[in-house]
């Protein structure tokens, strides 16, 4: 009887599992003839395979990293830049994304902008830096309050070291702010782009912006983005002309 129970159970979690089985043999299937076109030069074909397996299982690191490279083999700099860029927030060490995002800006010239005094300040720390910062201070500011209220005197140094604590913590509530608002810029994905200064068709262009450039949102008007790059320009540009790097909600 035991036995028998076994056996059923054993089928019951065999038949549930097969279709996953299967639906993750097919993509892998699907990965490898994208690569076999990839390697015969078929870079359209690649580019819509691993799209395809993209649409359905979701984003991979391994996978945008091939799909990077087809797009940088056709010429498409900025979504082949999108793509390494998307690779890299799922592996940010990862030194093949990290060497052909750097090929790629080499060979078209798009160095990063040097930033400004406070950008370059705000980006020594990354979000998760910034917060655990944050945390910190904030744990440190409790345990200042909770023996102010046991103890009626302080030493001046134990004060200065509340008031710097509080200084930190707001600091820190402006870096992750910072470093939130900069973790997903987007990607310029055509040519002939440029800037205007209004949100309107006809706008005075304040300057061209290359393909694959980085820009960072502040604000949306209907089809318009306004946008800020490292050096601190700013635009209004078409929303269909970049992409963000990660999901807008």
């Amino acid at each position: 009887m035991y036995l028998k129970k076994l056996s059923h159970i054993l089928i019951l979690v065999f038949l549930t599992s097969f279709p996953v089985l299967l639906q993750a043999g097919e993509a892998e299937t699907r990965f490898e003839e994208g690569n076999a076109a990839y390697s015969v030069g078929e870079y359209d074909k690649a580019i819509e395979i691993y799209s395809e397996i993209l649409a359905q299982e979701g984003n991979g690191s391994g996978l945008l990293y091939n799909l990077a490279n087809s797009y940088a083999q056709k010429g498409e700099v900025g979504r082949a830049i999108l793509n390494y860029e998307r690779a890299l927030r799922l592996s940010p060490s990862d030194p093949d994304i990290l060497g052909n995002l750097a090929q790629v800006r080499k060979d078209r010239g798009l160095f990063i902008e040097q930033p400004g005094k406070v950008s370059k300040f705000f980006s020594t720390l990354s979000v998760d830096g910034w917060a655990f910062l944050a945390f910190g201070c904030l744990f440190y500011l409790m345990i200042f309050l909770l023996l102010r209220l046991k103890y009626r005197y302080f030493s001046r140094s134990f004060t200065v070291s509340g008031v710097c604590a509080a200084f930190v913590l707001l600091l820190s509530m402006f870096g992750v702010a910072y470093s939130f608002q900069t973790y997903n810029p987007l990607v310029v994905v055509a040519n002939g782009v440029k800037l205007q200064v209004s949100p309107f068709e006809g706008a005075t262009s304040t300057g061209a912006v290359e393909e694959g450039r980085l820009l960072f949102p502040v604000k949306q008007h209907g089809d318009y983005w306004y946008v800020v790059d490292r050096s601190g320009r700013k635009g209004w540009l078409k929303i269909d002309v970049v992409e963000p790097i990660c999901s807008l909600p």
